[in-house]
């Protein structure tokens, strides 16, 4: 039996009285970010770069993090305790908490993760830090021991606070086999949707994420290395957030209202490392000669002045443990010194300028990636051309990041334009990994018997005076060794849209940035 005419059409304006109310569900809430660079896998144990970092920490979390204004608070952790011989901390963990796979969090998953990482067969980056760990102990299932072999004042920033102590999932882990390195599964505020290589990375929503309401519904963030490339995005409204500009783009913008520029000090440094393993930086006279014969403030300026500064240490610039201005070794701008020093070393001028040993030119290979780093290239030309005046048949390598890595990890270099990124000051992790023996970053091949020991003191020293006194001298070591030629420290910039409200801007990534952003 049909349903009465006159029925239907009282139906129908009901259905049209309802939908025309001012009722209508919100928009949903997608924000698009300018990745400076593509993601390259997710297994914590093996996350060295900024871009992956950046996404990893929004999908898992730690025991503790920094708040953006870079205090150490819990995480997954709840709070914590130090014993009296401060060698053992002791964490109460958060309870009801899930990763993203419906699966538990507890003290159980984070012995396994922390095991996995100080397993050699696993053949993790932060190992080396890790095995400052004597002990795991599961007090219960919601509290964890850790104990040392022997004090270290730096244990939650050069340990837990590394992306090795980002914890996954361990049913992930069991169940997706090699799949797990490019499926993360977390406790974070958002969860991994989708990886397309080279175009994109989804994260949508944790609705059940402890800390919270996460506002946004869905992250997409799109690799774009090309600085002119991602202005463009944000001017038409491709993206919502860059972290890179020129400097009269960023000028331009800032006097732009329907845009909002963020920036501050960080703590990422880009320097160039030379391979003490290959001639002819092999020999301490032409290191310094480099060094000398680059000038880095000049550069800086023309290239990247509103978006990094010049440094002249291994530390950040600004950092507490620089020593005082003159009481360290440096290496300013001066070209006669830098030739100087090549003569001492056996290299005599040669034709077109360029210096000759045994009938051979000075030649020096500098690698780089090409938009990795902001002005990576460009920075590395500019230096080329300034060490072909001092002498060096220099070349520029320019390098697609996945071979540039290999060749650099490898040792099959001589000279090459790194980054370091870390959420805090803390020296230690950027001096044991860059330049202590078997440092996990430690590129350059040089090895200090005396740096080390100095540095291992560093560890031990709870009192903040002694350990200035330690990194001062500590720094001061490594520009005589010359091995690194420190460029800049990038401030941390971020350049979002006018629509976007919420967003946190602050020194360390901490994951929580975007949790409370909006589009207007």
């Amino acid at each position: 039996m049909g349903i009465p005419r006159t029925t239907m059409i009282l139906v129908l304006i009901g259905i049209l009285v309802f939908t025309g109310s001012g009722t209508s569900a919100p928009a949903r809430q997608e924000i698009v970010i300018a990745g400076e660079a593509d993601v390259v896998q997710f297994d914590p144990l093996r996350i060295q770069e900024l871009p992956t970092s950046f996404v990893a920490g929004m999908v898992m979390e730690r025991l503790v993090m920094r708040t953006v204004d870079g205090k150490i608070v819990g995480q997954l952790a709840e709070r914590w305790k130090l014993s009296v011989d401060r060698r053992t901390w002791t964490f109460s963990l958060r309870q009801g908490v899930r990763f993203h796979d419906g699966s538990e969090f507890d003290a159980s998953v984070v012995e396994w993760h922390l095991r996995r990482v100080m397993d050699p067969r696993e053949g993790s980056v932060f190992r080396a830090q890790f095995s400052d760990i004597e002990r795991i102990q599961v007090v219960d299932k919601h509290t964890i021991a850790i104990t040392l072999k022997q004090a270290n004042v730096a244990f939650l920033d050069l340990v837990l606070l590394t992306n090795g102590g980002l914890i996954p999932s361990r049913a992930a882990y069991d169940s997706l086999g090699k799949e797990f390195a490019f499926k993360p599964v977390g406790t974070g505020p958002f969860r991994f949707a989708q990886w397309v290589q080279g175009q994109r990375v989804v994260l949508g929503r944790n609705p059940d994420w402890w800390g919270g309401q996460v506002k946004p519904d869905q992250l997409v963030i799109r690799p774009i290395t090309e600085v002119n490339t991602g202005i463009i995005e944000l001017e038409t409204g491709g993206v919502h957030f860059i972290t890179r500009a020129n400097r009269e783009d960023l000028e331009r913008l800032s006097k732009d209202r329907r845009f909002v520029v963020h920036r501050i000090p960080s703590y990422r440094i880009r320097y160039i490392t030379l391979n003490t393993a290959q001639p002819p930086l092999n020999d301490l006279r032409v290191r310094q000669a480099v060094s000398h014969a680059i000038n880095t403030p000049q550069i800086i300026k023309a290239l990247a002045d509103g978006m990094a500064v010049p440094m002249d240490t291994i530390l950040p610039a600004g950092s507490a443990f620089n020593p005082p201005p003159g009481t360290y070794t440096a290496y300013p701008f001066n070209r006669t010194k830098a030739r100087a020093l090549l003569t001492e070393a056996g290299w005599q001028p040669g034709p077109g300028g360029i210096a000759r040993k045994d009938g051979q030119p000075l030649r020096l290979v500098l690698h780089t990636p090409n938009g990795r780093y902001f002005m990576d290239k460009e920075i590395c030309e500019a230096a080329c051309n300034q060490l072909r005046a001092a002498g060096f048949d220099c070349q520029v390598s320019v390098m697609e990041w996945a071979a540039f890595l290999s060749d650099v990890r490898g040792g099959r270099f001589q000279a090459a334009f790194n980054g370091w990124n870390q959420s805090t000051d803390e020296p230690s992790l950027f001096m044991d990994a860059l330049v202590k023996t078997g440092g996990r970053a430690n590129y350059s091949k040089a090895s200090d018997p005396a740096l080390d020991q100095l540095l291992t003191e560093a560890l031990i020293a709870f009192s903040e005076g002694r350990r200035k006194l330690l990194y001062n001298r500590a720094v001061d070591m490594v520009n005589k060794l010359a091995t690194i030629v420190p460029i800049n420290t990038e401030y941390k910039v971020a350049i979002t849209s006018g629509r976007l409200e919420g967003y946190t801007h602050g020194a360390p990534q901490t994951g929580v940035e975007f949790v409370n952003a909006f589009l207007k």
